[in-house]
């Protein structure tokens, strides 16, 4: 959408409310080519937006809750509880406001975190505060093989109060976030665990900031000092949603079609991420493969930033191997 402001010009990611409907957001992301006129993602549902509508600016980046309040809970990207039970945050932060990790502090990965699925262990092993991606075309199983990373990493091995995962489900089936949810209520450790949903019924603005959203929840319980797993399904579908908005913004495609800014959206993301002396954040991403193709630009983007990562092969899935593992790949 582009929005007209006649007075005071609005910062970049400032939130806009439409005076109509108080429950519809926007948010500004680039100038048009009119001095006073802005891109702005739709957050909300388009058909209560039309042409003329008085917005309102809020001044304030998009906010999600972050600290204790949040775990045993999944939340969307603004906060709102999706799991029918009372909400109330009392800490908030901006999605766009990260914490800078100087190159210097910056952990290298040396403990071996034992996920007890062997191929895995011998090929691919799991560093604490590394990052790992599962990487495969579809129906191959990688969100099976990222449930049970979740089951032996976080539910088996019980793991201490100091420690929390957080769960980023992007682009995926509503479906398999409430499986989800179900087993780690059923196993008892949802109190140590937060869920950020924006599945694939949600506009590409909703998906594609519900990556940062959960990473942004990553990002503070480090800085407080507490270990994180962070689970994310499906990087592609990020990938995806950022360039469903460039097309509508009308930027000139890069390489393979994919929106010129891919790598830096790829980068910051992972960014938020890295893990220091005071806490890890481990990452594991499930990355599904358009075509089965390796080579895809937006999947060779998210090979860049992972310290390992895990090839499924069609051959061996339907040769009956499971889990379906190149390991030579």
């Amino acid at each position: 959408a582009i929005v007209e402001f006649q007075l005071t010009q609005p910062a970049i990611f400032d939130v806009l409310t439409v005076k109509n409907a108080p429950n519809t957001k926007l948010e500004v992301v680039s100038s048009a080519q009119e001095e006073t006129q802005y891109y702005c993602f739709i957050l909300s549902e388009r058909n209560k937006i039309s042409r003329g509508d008085i917005v309102e600016n809020t001044e304030q980046n998009l906010l999600i809750p972050v600290g204790n309040s949040v775990l045993g809970r999944a939340i969307d990207v603004f906060g709102n509880a999706l799991d029918n039970k009372p909400f109330s945050a009392k800490k908030f932060k901006s999605i766009h406001t990260h914490t800078t990790t100087e190159i210097e502090t910056a952990v290298t990965p040396k403990e071996i975190l034992n996920t007890g699925i062997r191929a895995i262990d011998f090929f691919t092993p799991v560093l604490k505060g590394s990052k790992i991606g599962l990487v495969g075309g579809a129906g191959l199983g990688k969100t099976i093989l990222l449930t049970e990373l979740i089951h032996n990493v976080v539910i088996a091995s019980n793991q201490s109060k100091e420690s929390i995962s957080v769960f980023s489900a992007v682009g995926e089936r509503s479906r398999e976030a409430h499986e989800l949810l179900e087993n780690l209520a059923e196993a008892k450790v949802l109190d140590k665990t937060v869920m950020v949903v924006g599945q694939m019924g949600e506009n590409p603005a909703v998906r594609f900031r519900t990556a940062y959203a959960a990473a942004t929840i990553a990002e503070d319980f480090r800085d407080t000092g507490t270990d994180v797993l962070f689970f994310m399904d499906n990087m592609y579908r990020f990938s995806q949603a950022g360039y469903e908005l460039a097309t509508l913004m009308h930027s000139v495609p890069s390489e393979d079609g994919y929106q010129p800014t891919l790598p830096s959206e790829i980068g910051t993301l992972h960014e938020m991420l890295t893990s220091v002396p005071e806490a890890y954040i481990t990452s594991i991403e499930a990355i599904y493969l358009p075509s089965d193709d390796l080579f895809d630009y937006s999947v060779r983007s998210a090979l860049y930033y992972l310290d390992s990562y895990i090839v499924l092969s069609r051959d061996i899935y339907q040769s009956g191997r499971l889990p379906a593992i190149d390991l030579i790949a």
